[in-house]
């Protein structure tokens, strides 16, 4: 049984770092009334700037923020003259509309309707995504987000967090992630398994450009599983030939209400979900013979992991267990050499010679399994995937001359939160 976790319990083992500003509800609710009160600017005459303003919302047959919503379509009126473009593909809903929606453009008028009743005391959040864009230039309206209620208040939890490639570190851009609640408050179903990502999710959204994802107003009376993947064809859940990889935290978590935030973006509440492209492949460990003398140049290189003080989290130290990594000294064409070491505390220094000059990088690999490998991980038997870090400043080699350099390798993992 998967264990619930409240984001109270993580927020003080976070190493968060602020990207960018989530408004909060009555920001929204401002932004949305600039938006129906302003006009968009005229048209440059011919030779003049281009017209780069996205088009404006005049009004909604929704109004921003409404509950107690019945009916079956909203529609919305522009300032001018707008395209659709995918809207089963770029118009997310959570919770989704019923099947046989149907999306109409008629002038500049924009139209949902959906076939039956929504699902009652439900909060529902449109997201546009890149849905519409103006006739003549192309510009898209962006982050564009509707919400309404069927019951007699909006919900307010959030969920924040990041998806992460674990072999470089960088976030991953526009991965499906998806919430699937443990329990179903509108039938009483209990619980889910792992095959959730094959149903359409109650909650998705998409990742930004650096691999951050926020959820807003959700039930905070439910905890949620959450799942990340690349949805190539934007339903929401994976179809038959997607064959992903899959990101996931192991536990389920609650939504915080009025969650804390900073003036200048959100945080990472969650540990990061490790999404690994599939088409990624781990470095090789060369079979390579030194330069002669007149050529070779020589490394001397120190690294210390784990020796220093160790990390308190609830009060706790953190275990002086080491966890096994790799160490690799990278070139252009393949790992040059490796260590390994599963102690508590490594302060060694090592003497290379021969080494062809260039351009050299130190990754370490954090071996959970201790089998010498970086393993992608695998969804379904509940692994994840191992991850690497690397040293910030490359290494210069040039013949017939000694180099030295220091790497002392952070004991908290800054990709996926272990505590080495």
């Amino acid at each position: 049984m998967r264990a619930v976790v409240s984001l109270e319990a993580v927020k003080m083992m976070q190493k968060s770092q602020f990207r960018y500003s989530v408004p909060s509800l009555s920001s929204i609710f401002l932004l949305a009334s600039l938006a129906v009160g302003s006009c968009a600017l005229p048209a440059a005459p011919n030779g003049g700037p281009r017209d780069q303003t996205p088009p404006i919302i005049l009004e909604s047959s929704v109004a921003m923020g409404s509950v107690n919503v019945r009916g079956n379509e909203i529609s919305w009126r522009f300032d001018e003259f707008v395209v659709l473009s995918s809207p089963q593909q770029n118009f997310f809903s959570s919770p989704p509309l019923p099947a046989g929606t149907t999306y109409e453009l008629r002038g500049k008028t924009f139209k949902v309707a959906w076939p039956e009743p929504l699902m009652e005391q439900s909060t529902y959040v449109f997201q546009w995504g890149n849905t519409i864009r103006d006739l003549h230039e192309g510009n898209i309206l962006k982050g564009v987000q509707w919400v309404f209620s069927t019951g007699n208040m909006l919900d307010s939890g959030e969920i924040q967090g990041r998806v992460v490639n674990p072999w470089t570190g960088e976030g991953v851009k526009d991965a499906a992630v998806c919430l699937y609640p443990t329990r179903n408050h509108w039938h009483g179903d209990p619980v889910l398994n792992d095959s959730c990502v094959f149903n359409i999710a109650n909650y998705a959204t998409r990742t930004d450009d650096s691999g951050y994802y926020t959820f807003s107003f959700l039930r905070t009376d439910t905890a949620y599983a959450i799942r990340a993947f690349a949805d190539a064809d934007g339903n929401n859940k994976l179809s038959p030939g997607e064959l992903t990889p899959i990101g996931y935290l192991p536990d389920t978590w609650v939504p915080w209400d009025s969650p804390w935030k900073a003036s200048d973006g959100p945080v990472d509440y969650l540990p990061p979900i490790l999404l690994l492209d599939q088409k990624a492949i781990p470095d090789s460990l060369l079979a390579w013979e030194p330069w002669g003398a007149d050529s070779s140049g020589t490394l001397k290189l120190q690294w210390t992991h784990g020796c220093g003080p160790r990390t308190a989290v609830d009060g706790e130290l953190s275990s002086p267990e080491g966890l096994p990594f790799i160490l690799q000294l990278k070139g252009k064409t393949g790992i040059y050499a490796e260590w390994a070491s599963d102690l508590p505390c490594v302060d060694h220094t090592e003497v290379l010679t021969g080494l062809p000059p260039g351009s050299y990088t130190l990754q370490a690999v954090y071996d959970r399994n201790a089998n010498g490998l970086l393993d992608a991980g695998d969804y379904w038997s509940g692994q994840t995937p191992e991850t690497r870090i690397f040293a910030t400043e490359k290494i210069e080699i040039k013949a017939n001359w000694e180099v030295e350099t220091h790497w002392e390798l952070p004991r908290n993992n800054p990709i996926s939160w272990e505590f080495h």
